[in-house]
């Protein structure tokens, strides 16, 4: 679409005699003015002239004479004694001698110049910072008229880019008295030039707010400003291009120019019927008499065509959407695409004529727009080929961009992940780097935004691997660190999704797919940790040094997250840092220094004694203690998030708190009960006793824990209980064989004993078919079989403490048949042959252990490795202690 500030040379007709010889007048006109001050700048630099305010004052001369580029030039010389490099946010001080003569020297050029409308309250603050503010603004506005002379189109944007930064500084500083109009003038139309847009209109608005004068000339670019801003702006557009076409003073190319901006506003705004009107009564008006302008007006009514074609387009995509990308749901596809093909016919046979005989650049937006019709169609290869086409036409240009753009959106919606891959890289390499890019189409924060969108829905799409190689193929265009970014948020989605296709339904995680996800994970903290170097000295910095230690950690990559949080601990905002120290005190503990673990875990609890995490700081601490078998410590923290009145049971603080302590304590329980099986007799039923509480305390917790969230959440729990009470009947069943008691507290003991091991006989019952239903719907993991296996011995042991002998029997014979050839088949055989004993069947019980030592000789040896971990001996102590029951057999001992 053209613009009244960028005229379309490539459609402009050839020139005629008379204005060639124009042309070459005003040349030659330039080489004798060029010559005459280069004669005149020489005997000026030989004069020997060194005081910076002279020099100043020639540039300010140069600069009113209307030469930008030499006044720039001269102001560059400029330097005053003592000055340093000073932040322009911050305040100068005594940079410029104190004796500087004040800007409003009578020997001073007039300043004022061209200012009609300066304010009488602009009088330098300091004559010092004044001068400062004179050799900047003469500096920014030589480059910028270097910049906006210079042909090559990636020269010229550089050139602007660089020619801003001064104009930005002054702004913030103050431009200098007398330029503060002109200043803001030459900032908003660099920034127009750069397409940043928004603030191009800011600029310029503020220019003709302190000299109404420049309406005239500044309007049209602000309106095309506010366009291109898009939203709201519209409406601001529509507003400033009708305000400037009531100027009846205009020349016949402004105003049609003018009437281009609005009527591309009014469809932007979507009053279709509005723009239809405004192009049928522009293209009824008669031809203009100068002759001299008829190519102009040929390019002028193929553009009135173009944007009538376009309205039509754009209520076709408003009505029925972008064939298969954007159609609505509720509505029946096929004849959508009938009914939109039907009005569609004219605006396409238009848009095909324009293509082939309008402007070069009339010619590819109808291109663009005939593409945009065939998808709205339904022929949506017929529309990608188009897009391709404009993509890859020569030169590339801002409309080869946009229409990239929308070929990479159409590829990234049909997951074609591989094209899209392609296509960026196609992209990149014709646009090169960010001084390349035409914004004249889009923006390039718009175009940023829409080609991270495309990256974002193919990981949607779930093709992580092409959506990772097209953020790394996006340097040097876009950012390194936003690329960066993207990489490390296409590794972590992959390891989230690896993570969830590899669990089953009982929340269990394969083993291949865990070690891959912590590779992606480890992949995604080396892209985030590469992006937050490169972000150090900005905002950004922090979080996304966070996503690195999160990612690290989510792979197990401890070693480097405690490289990270190191520093990040050290900038992070303090409302944030308890999350750091829990993460510090996980990593640490993980890499086994429980020691600095419960430091940074106590740092959290005391110095945020009001922060959520300091819930998982208490975990934390009581994990490390726990390393350290510091059982009671642990204990400590962990009753304490149990009796915080802010945890309620529902938090899963609360629940791993629960189920932590009772695990604590059962632990505690066992050791203890090892160390008095040791001892003899007295002391054995003296620490026997005192255990008792510790044990019945575990089991009441592991109890609460699997009565509140459900056994299918909390086996490990529920078996320990099991088997705390199993361990809870031996002090009973011992004392009850004391001599020394009467025989009515000999009767209760061995009832109480009988009443644990009949809760722990349910248990182990109810965990078993809990095991074995979850067994029928997926293959259970290491621990839960072992948990299975575990607790079928201990029921038939249980049975057997019980005197169920038959019983007992049964439940080790469907033990041995289902561990048939394992090492768990011995200990269930051998379980049998007391069974049979206790039954008197002595010869059975003789027989069961020869079977035992002939099932141990039919034991694969691949199962060497798991003797030890699931029966009492290991393979060599299984053939000793199998040969010596078969000996005392044959020696006829019982």
């Amino acid at each position: 679409m053209p613009s009244p500030t960028k005229p379309d040379n490539a459609a402009s007709q050839p020139s005629s005699r008379k204005d060639t010889i124009t042309t070459i007048l005003m040349m030659v006109a330039a080489l004798v003015a060029i010559a005459g001050f280069a004669v005149l700048f020489s005997l000026w630099w030989r004069s020997g002239v060194t005081d910076p305010y002279e020099i100043l004052r020639v540039a300010a001369q140069e600069f009113v004479a209307g030469r930008p580029i030499v006044a720039g030039e001269l102001a560059e010389t400029v330097r005053f004694a003592g000055e340093v490099e000073v932040d322009p946010n911050q305040e100068s001080e005594d940079i410029v001698p104190e004796d500087a003569p004040p800007i409003d020297d009578p020997n001073s050029p007039d300043l004022n110049a061209g200012e009609p409308n300066s304010q009488p309250d602009e009088v330098a603050e300091d004559p010092q910072q004044e001068w400062m503010r004179l050799r900047d603004f003469l500096i920014a506005a030589g480059k910028l008229s270097r910049a906006l002379a210079e042909d090559d189109f990636r020269e010229r944007r550089r050139m602007l880019i660089d020619a801003i930064k001064p104009l930005e500084t002054a702004r913030q500083t103050g431009f200098p008295m007398g330029r503060q109009t002109e200043g803001h003038r030459m900032l908003g139309e660099a920034l127009y030039e750069l397409g940043r847009y928004p603030d191009a209109a800011d600029a310029l608005t503020v220019a003709i707010g302190r000299d109404p004068t420049l309406r005239r000339t500044l309007l049209p670019k602000i309106a095309e400003s506010q366009f291109r801003t898009g939203g709201p702006a519209l409406v601001s557009s529509l507003a400033t291009i009708e305000d400037h076409l009531r100027d009846p003073s205009l020349e016949i190319r402004q105003v049609w120019a003018d009437q281009l901006i609005r009527i591309r506003t009014l469809i932007g705004l979507k009053r279709h019927g509005e723009a239809i009107d405004a192009v049928n009564r522009l293209l009824e008006q008669p031809p203009t008499a100068d002759t001299s302008r008829r190519g102009e007006e040929a390019d002028y009514r193929d553009e009135l065509h173009l944007q009538r074609a376009i309205v039509e387009v754009q209520k076709v995509i408003d009505g029925y959407g972008l064939g298969q990308v954007n159609a609505p749901e509720d509505r029946d596809p096929t004849k959508d695409r009938a009914r939109a093909a039907a009005e569609l016919a004219d605006p396409i046979e238009m848009l095909g004529e324009l293509q082939r005989e309008a402007a070069p650049r009339t010619s590819s937006l109808a291109r663009l727009w005939l593409a945009r019709s065939h998808l709205a169609a339904g022929a949506i290869d017929d529309g990608l080929e188009g897009l391709t086409a404009v993509r890859q036409q020569r030169p590339f240009n801002s409309e080869s961009t946009l229409a990239g753009i929308e070929e990479l959106e159409l590829l990234a919606s049909q997951g074609r992940g591989v094209e899209v891959l392609q296509t960026t890289r196609y992209m990149m390499r014709e646009i090169g780097d960010p001084n390349g890019f035409d914004s004249d189409a889009i923006s390039f924060d718009e175009f940023s935004r829409r080609l991270v969108a495309a990256i974002e829905e193919l990981r949607r799409k779930g093709d992580f691997a092409n959506a990772i190689d097209t953020a790394r193929s996006l340097p040097p265009v876009i950012d390194q660190a936003e690329a960066l970014m993207q990489e490390g948020i296409g590794y972590r989605d992959w390891a989230d999704a690896t993570l969830s296709a590899g669990t089953d339904i009982n929340g269990e995680t394969a083993r291949s797919a865990s070690g891959l996800s912590r590779s992606r994970y480890r992949a995604a903290g080396d892209a985030f940790a590469e992006a937050a170097q490169l972000k150090f000295d900005t905002n950004q910095y922090v979080p996304t040094q966070w996503l690195a230690i999160e990612a690290y950690q989510q792979g197990r990559h401890f070693r480097r997250s405690i490289r990270l949080l190191e520093p990040y601990l050290r900038y992070e905002d303090r409302r944030r840092l308890p999350r750091g120290l829990v993460a510090y005190g996980r990593a640490l503990l993980a890499e086994g220094d429980e020691e600095n673990a419960i430091r940074a875990a106590e740092a959290c609890i005391v110095e945020y004694p009001r922060d959520p995490l300091r819930y998982d700081a208490r975990l934390l601490a009581a994990q490390a203690h726990a390393e350290r078998h510091e059982i009671d410590q642990a204990s400590i923290y962990l009753v304490d998030n149990l009796r915080d009145g802010e945890l309620t049971p529902q938090s899963p603080a609360w629940r791993d708190s629960l189920i932590m302590l009772g695990e604590l304590q059962f632990e505690q329980a066992y050791q203890n009960q090892l160390i008095a099986q040791r001892g003899d007799d007295a002391d054995r039923n003296e620490r026997m006793l005192a255990n008792q509480p510790i044990l019945h305390e575990a089991i009441r917790h592991l109890e609460e824990a699997v009565e509140r969230y459900g056994l299918s959440s909390t086996l490990n729990a529920a078996y320990l209980a099991a088997r705390g009470h199993m361990m809870a009947a031996q002090w009973p069943r011992i004392e009850a064989e004391s001599p020394e008691m009467l025989e009515a507290a000999k009767r209760s003991l061995r009832a109480q004993a009988d009443q644990e091991v009949q809760v722990a006989l349910e248990s182990f019952s109810r965990l078993r078919e809990t095991l074995l239903a979850r067994e029928e719907e997926v293959k259970l993991p290491r621990l839960e079989d072992a948990m299975l296996r575990n607790s079928s011995i201990a029921e038939a042991e249980a049975l057997r403490q019980m005197n169920r002998w038959e019983d007992a029997a049964t439940a080790y014979r469907t033990v041995e048949l289902r561990y048939t050839n394992e090492p768990t088949a011995l200990e269930a055989i051998l379980g049998r042959s007391a069974c049979a004993k206790d039954l008197g069947r002595n010869r059975e019980a003789d027989l069961l252990v020869k079977q035992a030592a002939i099932v141990l000789s039919r034991i694969p040896s691949e199962w060497d490795d798991r003797f030890a971990e699931t029966t009492r001996f290991d393979r060599p102590g299984w053939e000793k202690y199998l040969t010596w029951m078969n000996d005392r057999l044959g020696a006829g001992a019982t």
